[in-house]
This record gives C-alpha cells, structure tokens and sequence, in this order.
C-alpha cells in the first residue's frame, strides 16, 4: 500500500494531464476572496500544484507565491504563470518552505485541495504565521454533489461491480478542516469562521471524463490492468448514455480571519 507521502506525489506522475483535465473553481468562489481581501492581495498559495487556483486569483489582480512540493507540478505551475509577474513559485514542501523578504505577511493564504495532505501538526500554526492580522486563511475542495441522472447510476454500476466501495472521485466529507474535529491549536487567534458551498457544474465528453479519472489518486494507485478495465467499461458506460457526462459539484470553502 503507498505511503501518505507517496500518494499526495502521485499527481505530479503526470502533470501535463493533470493540468489539461482537472477542473478549476468557480469564479463565485473567487469573487468571495476578493470582498475578503481586495484585489491587490499577497497570497501565498499551499500545494498549489500546477496553478489551478493560483491563475484565477492571478487573473484577479492577487500576487503572490505558490508553493509545490512536486518538481514536475512547479515546472507546470510556472509555465502557466509565466506572464504573471506578480507571481513565482517555489518548489518546497510547506512545512519546510522558507517565505522571502515581502512575501509576508500575506493578506491572504490559499490552499485547493491539498490541506489534507499537510502536516496536522504544522499546517495552522505556519499558516497562521504568514497571515496579517485580519488576513484571511481559504480552504476549499471540489467535491461531489448530489445527482440521480441516468449517466450517474450508469458509471456507478461499473465501479459497484468492478471497485465496490471506490469513490467515482474523492469527496470533501471526510477531509479535515478547522473545527470540531480538526480543533484550531490554543493561542492560535482566528477569528469566526465561514463554510459555504458553491454548487456548479463542467460536462465532459467520454474522453474527458477518462482523462479526469487518471488524475485521482484513488484511481492512479489501482494496478495496471484493473485500472484498464474500469476505465474502459467506465467509457464504454458513458457512450451508451450519449458520450457526455454534466457532473456536479460542490466547492466546499473553510475560511477564518486571523485576529491577532
């Protein structure tokens, strides 16, 4: 089985596909960090894997730095920010990353779907660290929303019989953000916070979808050959359901002020 550390590097086995099929986040989403922080913010970006995130707040006028642990991601994530200058990234776990002088203190530190993979023990307290007071830390996750549709209970079939019990893609119901079950450390001083979701949805083609799949971890530590077959009989599904997929999904967002 593979190690922790192995599968939040698992991703940067192939980030030219990883780039190309995961999706981004709604602009509603970052139309709420802008009311937070203004549009001129310093962000730091954690896990910022191939600048997802990082180019929508780029495009809003935010500068800042990300910070990726994996070679192959930061070379992507500097591609796509090449015509940033307000922007660099820095190749580092966070837990290890030395900030420069002016990036910090941040107005605002980000993390997309990788808070899960940091330190429990250093994540908050090194975010904390960076954040003006009154800055903001944002979590978020794309995950699952609810859906009925034919197309859905087809590609589900496939996996109850070929992977029962594997996600069709990872949900946020289990990932930890600050609360009653991942309490914020004593002297940590954040203020209330906010969690909202954004429902929104992408419709992808068959070869989309695929493409997608084999950016999961659940899916890229499979064995080769049943790996294989579930992304065929996944296709084979989608094709007979007329070669697209709307999926929904919810963008669950933590977010805390820091207050001193």
């Amino acid at each position: 089985m593979a190690s922790e550390r192995e599968r939040r590097l698992v991703f940067g086995e192939d980030p030219e596909r990883y780039d190309r099929a995961r999706p981004a986040y709604p602009e509603a989403l970052v139309d709420q960090l802008v009311a937070w922080v203004g549009a001129g913010a310093r962000v730091v970006d954690v896990g910022c894997g191939t600048g997802k995130a990082t180019g929508l707040l780029a495009a809003r006028g935010m500068r800042g730095v990300g910070v990726e642990p994996h070679p192959a991601m930061a070379a992507v994530a500097r591609r796509n920010l090449a015509d940033r200058p307000g922007w660099r990234i820095d190749e580092s776990g966070f837990e290890d990353w030395a900030p420069r002088p002016g990036d910090t203190p941040a107005d605002l530190v980000t993390c997309a779907q990788a808070w899960h993979w940091l330190d429990p023990g250093v994540r908050l307290h090194k975010a904390h660290a960076l954040l003006r007071p009154g800055g903001w830390l944002a979590l978020w996750w794309n995950a699952d929303a609810p859906d009925d549709s034919p197309v859905r209970r087809a590609v589900l079939d496939v996996y109850d019989r070929l992977e029962p019990g594997m996600d069709v893609l990872p949900s946020c119901g289990n990932l930890p953000r600050p609360g009653p079950d991942d309490p914020i450390p004593d002297g940590l001083g954040f203020g209330e916070s906010v969690d909202r979701e954004i429902h929104w949805s992408v419709t992808y083609t068959t070869a989309e979808w695929i493409d997608l799949l084999q950016t999961h971890s659940n899916h890229r530590l499979l064995p080769a050959d049943r790996l294989g077959r579930l992304l065929d009989e996944v296709a084979a599904a989608l094709d007979d359901q007329g070669g697209s997929y709307t999926y929904r999904y919810r963008c669950v967002l933590w977010a805390a002020p820091r207050d001193h």
